[in-house]
């Protein structure tokens, strides 16, 4: 391959093919369990399909995913001297989620952990440092993982790390689709890897799992459905008609990819300890508890460091109080019936009142009575006129299945 090549210790120069060589072993030596490079070109086909996925209304309301995209499909806008893109996978797999026996809000596995965009980061400039004295050059590079305007999932599968699924994961045929993808945008010239290729086959279990029916097309997910977005980036409500589907998850979804048939075979427990249950929240959080947070700060300093902090409290209360609902958890009314009467945020008094609603009893009813005379914010108000309509709530099972 021609190239200008890099520059190595005692004046030797080491071609993009034995550069991408030195990349692999101190990326498989820093925990990495993928490593792929593509060039800095534009991600052609990736705009393409964002273009087509954001003019159908499907980003919902996420702002970063309406950047225009020229900008999030060429890396040479995040850094104009980059030459090659190197992708890297890191499994965060913590196991299959324990039976919800104590009626918890189940979390997505990626959140079990600690924060990964800390975690990652960390060892990817460890890796930066590695490579320039291997190479014994500077490397101008930029490194992140989910954290700045570029589709990332199409880099990496320009890179060889996997194929788009129908669910629109990127799915490796070696470990699945449970894994982080980290990068390094770098100013060197790195032999490419051959893109990622494989297939779904006529496997359709994601889109027929998914509780809201979020998966239209093979590889076209819409926000506005999906129970990822509904709880982690959706600042408002969650629509009335959708709560029901949400079932017991407190943060995230992993329907998806549970029904999959490449992580039923593949997915290993990751390697990384710093991802698994006892690292962070876990898969289950306390409904009771959560819905006593009452300050901003207590709710940071109970979840710091972890990616549950990302809907802010008033959004994991809201989820919780959805759960609580959908669990038929009797326990949680005392704290559903002060977050009723006592919290600040409206979006948290509102599903308060739903999941009441749904739980019944006199506790719950008497609750709602005594907000009807007094709430005077139109969404909590409505919240619990709805909830009074029924004399008799639906009979609810003890869990979510």
């Amino acid at each position: 391959m021609k190239g200008t090549g890099v520059g190595g210790k005692g004046g030797a120069r080491a071609t993009p093919w034995e550069a991408r060589r030195i990349l692999e072993e101190r990326a498989r030596a820093a925990g990495f369990d993928l490593v792929g490079v593509t060039g800095a070109e534009p991600l052609k086909r990736g705009g393409e399909r964002l273009t087509e996925w954001q003019e159908a209304g499907m980003a919902a309301d996420m702002g970063f995913m309406h950047r225009p995209a020229g900008l999030l499909a060429d890396p040479k806008r995040l850094q104009k001297s980059a030459r090659s893109v190197v992708s890297l996978g890191v499994s965060y797999y913590p196991g299959d989620h324990p039976v919800n026996d104590g009626g918890g809000g189940r979390v997505a596995r990626y959140a079990w952990g600690e924060d990964y965009h800390v975690v990652i980061k960390e060892r990817l400039k460890a890796l930066r440092v590695e490579l320039e004295e291997a190479l014994g050059c500077r490397i101008k590079a930029r490194a992140f993982t989910d954290a700045v305007p570029l589709l990332e999932r199409s880099a990496a599968q320009h890179a060889g790390l996997g194929f788009f699924g129908r669910n629109s994961c990127l799915i490796n045929g070696r470990v699945g689709s449970y894994f982080f993808i980290a990068d390094l945008i770098v100013d060197l010239e790195l032999e490419p890897d051959v893109e990622g290729v494989g297939t779904c086959g006529r496997c359709t279990r994601c889109m027929e799992g998914c509780p809201t029916g979020a998966i239209k097309a093979p590889g076209v997910v819409d926000a506005r459905l999906c129970i990822s977005y509904l709880t982690i980036e959706n600042k408002g409500p969650i629509p009335r008609e959708l709560r029901e589907k949400v079932g017991d998850w407190a943060f995230g979804c992993d329907v998806c990819q549970e029904v999959c048939p490449y992580n039923k075979r593949k997915a290993t427990v990751s390697s990384w300890p710093e991802f698994s249950g006892s690292s962070g929240a876990g898969p289950y959080l306390g409904i009771p508890e959560v819905l006593e947070i009452r300050e901003e700060g207590e709710f940071e300093t109970r979840f710091a460091g972890t990616p549950l902090t990302r809907p802010g409290r008033a959004g994991l209360l809201r989820n919780c109080c959805v759960a609580a609902g959908n669990l038929g958890l009797a326990e949680a009314v005392p704290s559903l019936v002060r977050c009723l009467e006592e919290d600040e945020s409206p979006l948290v008094r509102g599903h308060a009142a739903w999941a009441l609603g749904e739980i019944g009893g006199e506790d719950a009813r008497a609750a709602l009575e005594r907000a009807l005379g007094e709430e005077t914010d139109p969404f909590p108000a409505e919240e619990v006129r709805l909830a009074l309509r029924f004399d008799t709530p639906p009979v609810r099972k003890s869990g979510v299945e």
